[in-house]
């Protein structure tokens, strides 16, 4: 192996520049569906139990199947991969799959319709595997923020990207009811009056965030009292003190469950008070949600819990630093899960 590859260093240097072009990318081809393939087949070290019986008699058999070892049940006697029962069962492409993962914990993901031109793949196929990543990350978090946390909630407006109702409507107004509001676009179209402040047609996301960087972020259905117990409830430790700006409903909540709630009344321009109680941290991570989400546009409200886990993902994971991560962390925790 070694005078092969002896053999092709020497030949490299005949090549023309294309020709070098032409080899760096089809060695990296090569390489992303190696260490692809390389990823399912480290998730169980020996012979994997049968995720069809569960019983833990395998043996080898037969060729591999699309890159990956086959196995072969001593109980059922049905075949199997490593692969199998996975979010990676059924890809055929898992390399490109892997490259969409990678690019989804870089510094500035790409946008489905360049990565789809770049991997030579349908962009609804790298949106089915963003999703399936995004699936991997929703509800990530902590569920046990100790210490002083603060919170505060953001918003973003409210989005019904794919929707079919506003054309159904305008092709058939007597099946198709009128949506309850103009589409976006058609406000500056014809002049007409974006709807001012707070209203139903901004979606709020409550953001907590204890002093030593853990965070915990959660699309509220509605700014109601309800909404926001459930999300404390599950996020808080017992003995956590809670940071907020002056809304009723922390002062609420804090009556309700005997909990220490501190407020820091920002309408009134104080942003600091007794040097310690502020919520400048999650406001922070408001800001670097916000800057995250431009790019996109706006995603279908009905995903806004998705993109609020992968921004949480990624936030903690540039904290902790990716050098602790795996060499595809979203590809581990979809193999993690299945």
């Amino acid at each position: 192996m070694t005078t092969g590859i002896a053999e092709i260093e020497r030949a490299m240097e005949r090549l023309s520049l294309d020709q070098l072009q032409r080899l760096v990318t089809s060695a990296q081809t090569a390489l992303d569906k190696r260490e692809a393939d390389a990823l399912v087949e480290g998730r169980v070290q020996g012979a994997p139990a049968c995720p069809h019986c569960l019983n833990e008699k395998a043996m080898r058999w037969g060729a591999t199947r699309g890159g990956l070892q086959r196995w072969r049940c001593g109980s059922c006697a049905k075949t199997f991969t490593k692969a199998t029962g996975t979010a990676l069962a059924h890809v055929r492409k898992r390399s490109e799959m892997a490259i969409v993962a990678q690019d989804m914990v870089s510094a500035k993901p790409s946008a489905c319709r360049a990565l789809a031109g770049r991997l030579g793949v349908d962009k609804m196929t790298v949106w089915r595997w963003r999703l399936r990543m995004l699936e991997a990350v929703r509800g990530y978090g902590h569920d046990a923020l100790a210490g002083l946390v603060e919170a505060d909630e953001t918003f973003f407006r409210e989005s019904r990207k794919g929707s079919r109702e506003w054309a159904r409507h305008a092709d058939d107004p007597q099946q198709y009811p009128e949506p309850p509001r103009p589409r976006w676009r058609d406000y500056e179209r014809h002049g007409l009056k974006l709807p001012r402040g707070l209203s139903r047609w901004q979606i709020p996301v409550l953001v907590l965030r204890d002093r030593h960087g853990a965070t915990a972020a959660e699309r509220l259905q509605a700014l109601r009292y309800r909404y926001f117990e459930t999300a404390l409830d599950g996020s808080l430790a017992g003995d956590a003190v809670l940071c907020s700006d002056g809304a009723a409903v922390y002062r609420r909540y804090g009556r309700a469950r005997s909990r220490r709630v501190e407020q820091v009344n920002t309408k009134a321009g104080i942003r600091v008070r007794d040097g310690v109680f502020h919520i400048q941290n999650a406001n922070a991570f408001h800001a670097r949600f916000q800057d995250f989400m431009r790019p996109f546009r706006g995603p279908a409200t009905k995903n806004i819990a998705l993109y609020t886990g992968w921004m949480v993902y990624r936030d903690a994971r540039q904290a902790r630093g990716p050098a602790e991560d795996p060499r595809n962390p979203l590809m581990a925790r979809l193999l993690a899960a299945g």
